[in-house]
């Protein structure tokens, strides 16, 4: 009986854990693995397209200063040209390559916080679910220990009246020996 009391025990604790819930945190994290990839793949196709753009510009601002002039003081003014191009083109790109980083930072933080209150609110869920069972069947095995004990008294009663009622009987009979 122990040991059936024990794997009955073991059967409503695993009862208490629901196995949906690891899967639906196994498709959470799923979903912002997939997520997490898209904002990178768009900032990295986002940070090529902005270099590309770069590099054909400044392969522009090369062919414009490898022109020839006729002066010797133009030369300087294109090569001075040049150096201001490329130091704006530069800046231009690194500030633009910033905002990418800073939207897919922004973007990744966000997602981590979603997920992170739905992954909250589902362990908080199945915690309570547990709890509640784990409610349910303490208060059934009460109402079953209750009940087992109730009729344990009954019975010891029951028996001691009876003991009780054949000694008063043997009693009766003997007494009626006597008087005969």
């Amino acid at each position: 009986m122990t040991t059936q009391n024990t794997q009955t025990a073991m059967f409503d604790i695993q009862n208490l854990f629901n196995p949906k819930g690891s899967q639906d945190l196994f498709k959470t994290m799923a979903s912002m693995n997939e997520r997490m990839t898209a904002i990178f793949v768009e900032a990295g196709t986002r940070s090529v397209e902005i270099m590309t753009a770069t590099t054909k510009q400044s392969l522009s601002n090369l062919s414009e200063v490898a022109q020839v002039h006729e002066e010797p003081a133009e030369y300087t003014k294109a090569y001075s040209e040049f150096a201001q191009k490329q130091m704006d083109l530069l800046k231009r790109s690194a500030q633009e390559v910033g905002e990418v980083n800073q939207k897919a930072g922004t973007e990744t933080q966000e997602l981590i916080s979603e997920v992170g209150e739905e992954v909250n609110g589902k362990f908080a869920a199945s915690a309570k679910e547990a709890g509640e069972k784990l409610t349910a069947n303490a208060k059934e095995a009460s109402e079953r220990l209750t009940a087992s004990a109730k009729e344990a008294t009954d019975k010891v009663k029951s028996a001691a009246k009876d003991a009780a009622d054949k000694s008063t009987s043997d009693k009766t009979a003997s007494a009626s020996k006597k008087s005969s």
